[in-house]
């Protein structure tokens, strides 16, 4: 999962914005959101939405409809995705 995201720039940005979202408790956390903190110079919004839908579809991210506004999607970790994240982390205590 790490490799994964660990791709590209991108993935690495998405990456982080999902889990920061999740680890401050924040539902702010929908796909608009995403992309609109994701530089153009990085990458268009169907090059986002092709990462995004990748990681849905290996599990690694969990998109659910908004309860507000259902044109709207929420991007959640997965467990498997914390847990990972967590472990990779972990090389870093003492930097």
């Amino acid at each position: 999962m790490v490799k994964f995201f660990r791709k590209d720039i991108v993935s690495v940005l998405i990456w982080f914005y999902v889990l920061e979202q999740h680890y401050t408790n924040n539902n702010n956390n929908n796909i608009e959101n995403i992309t609109i903190e994701i530089p153009n110079e990085y990458a268009s919004r169907p090059t986002i939405f092709k990462i995004i839908n990748d990681a849905v579809s290996k599990k690694y991210l969990r998109k659910i409809v908004d309860d507000n506004d259902k044109r709207k999607y929420n991007l959640f970790p997965t467990s498997q995705t914390i847990k990972e994240f967590e472990e990779w982390a972990k090389t870093f205590k003492g930097f």
